[in-house]
């Protein structure tokens, strides 16, 4: 038994509000690794070492990895350069393989775009000529498709030039026939009711089934959307640098509100502008195209984040659950029909998104035994500071496709964080059992991880207090006024 794929999500490198990216005290991106990545880097490596198994891990980066929905790709760039310098430094052992495996979210969706570009242009440069662009990939097997970003960054690291990275969308997975196990790995953003707006909204219009049977169907109907509004706002001019403090706006329910209101008048006076299109034609119901359009982008910039906040008392909700069910037993079982000889009896599925990392058994339609359900969690902090259930964890998968969770931090209690631990979803786990091992090990070094991290954290949680007295006492000034 050796781990031999590790799956970190939500690491929204570039975003100043990341745990990992490293910033000078004003406000530039800085080079080299953050305090907290490298004690990262260094106690997992150190872990790595005194686990089973000699083979270097692959690296799976679960989606929202490079913050483009609300940062600068110079900003992104320069994080991933320190991603890089952690994992792979130039004068030490690489952590692992020199293969990434990239699974594109929301905030990175525009990844999974240029991917869709440059296979078309592909294709026509071999004599093809597709109907369209390809939605979505297999599940099952190496990516085809690789990240013409990240790979060209590898430039400036000439020590990693046969470094490459393999982009996968929305899903991607592994399978055993013979252990009769898969383990399947989705970013998260599908299983949010806000991220199908568009179905929902063509589930409206002909008073049919808003949710989507095949991944194909999800993707072609919604992935405009998130590429729009969530993928690609940190290169927006004028609202990518209203994004840029997204985070901090969400701290306001107002203060969103009018944000979402800012895109949306946009988005209608671009339609009557340069298209032609009146935003008050009436669609159905009484409801016009504007109604539709400010409803949409309210939903998913604003009222989205009061939605969030009331749900850090608990991991899923009802309507969460409700959702994993639809995603896991309908689209995602259909797909991997067509793509197994048979359904395993045994299926891990691993997402992020919710910056809520748990694990736990889910028994849903379709699969004989209950599903283990692993989220990552993440690296940022949405709230002025960390929520009890906020968090973040790596997940590992071993060369029998058992998963574990490294949970890696979660609020500090009493003023201490929790030791880090390794978890599995309630199934006997070989693999959870032996990493236990090797994470008691390296001890130390993990409590030196959880100290920087604490740290950064009460530091941040400071600063945000401090902006949010701040901007209410400059509320208050304005409404004197």
């Amino acid at each position: 038994m050796s781990i031999r794929h590790i799956v970190l999500s939500d690491l929204h490198l570039g975003a100043r509000d990341s745990l990992l990216t490293h910033v000078h005290r004003g406000g530039e991106i800085a080079d080299g690794p953050s305090e907290v990545l490298a004690a990262f880097a260094s106690a997992l490596g150190e872990t790595l070492e005194r686990a089973p198994g000699n083979e270097k891990p692959q690296l799976v980066l679960l989606g929202d990895a490079l913050d483009l929905g609300l940062s600068p790709f110079g900003d992104v760039s320069k994080g991933f350069l320190q991603l890089l310098d952690a994992f792979y430094p130039a004068d030490g052992p690489d952590i692992f393989s020199r293969e990434i495996i990239y699974i594109a979210g929301n905030h990175d969706h525009h990844l999974w775009r240029i991917a869709q570009d440059n296979g078309f242009l592909s294709a026509l440069e071999n004599g093809q000529l597709p109907n369209d662009l390809e939605s979505v990939t297999r599940i099952f097997g190496t990516p085809s498709h690789r990240c013409r970003l990240m790979e060209s960054l590898f430039a400036h690291r000439p020590h990693l030039t046969d470094a490459s990275v393999r982009i996968a969308y929305p899903n991607w997975g592994l399978s055993d026939n013979n252990a009769n196990r898969a383990v399947v790995m989705h970013h998260g953003h599908y299983l949010d009711g806000m991220y199908r707006m568009l179905s929902n909204v063509r589930g409206f219009l002909g008073d049919s089934q808003p949710l989507p049977s095949t991944m194909r169907q999800l993707e072609q109907e919604n992935g405009p959307w998130i590429d729009f509004l969530w993928s690609d706002l940190g290169s927006a001019g004028e609202i990518g640098g209203d994004a840029g403090s997204l985070y901090e706006v969400m701290l306001s329910a107002g203060a969103s509100h009018d944000f979402a209101e800012s895109i949306a008048r946009r988005i209608t006076g671009g339609l009557h502008a340069k298209l032609g299109i009146n935003p008050k034609m009436p669609l159905k119901y009484g409801v016009t195209l504007d109604n539709l359009i400010r409803a949409g982008v309210d939903l998913t910039a604003g009222r989205a984040a009061e939605r969030q906040r009331d749900g850090y008392g608990h991991v899923l909700g009802e309507d969460e659950i409700a959702d994993l069910g639809w995603f896991l037993g309908t689209p995602l079982a259909n797909e991997m029909r067509q793509e197994l000889p048979e359904m395993p009896r045994e299926l891990s599925f691993i997402f992020g998104h919710t910056h809520k990392p748990f694990q736990d058994e889910l028994l849903v339609d379709g699969f004989d035994v209950p599903v283990g359900i692993f989220n990552t969690g993440g690296w940022v902090l949405d709230e002025p500071t960390l929520m009890p259930v906020q968090g973040c964890a790596a997940m590992l998968v071993s060369d029998e496709l058992e998963v574990a969770s490294l949970r890696l931090f979660n609020d500090p209690t009493n003023g201490e964080m929790n030791p880090v631990r390794v978890e599995g979803s309630g199934r006997l786990n070989r693999l959870a059992d032996e990493t236990a091992k090797a994470v008691e090990q390296a001890s130390v070094s993990w409590a030196n991880f959880s100290s920087i991290v604490h740290t950064r954290i009460v530091e941040e949680a400071d600063k945000r207090v401090r902006q949010l007295l701040e901007r209410s006492n400059e509320e208050l000034r304005e409404a004197a006024e």
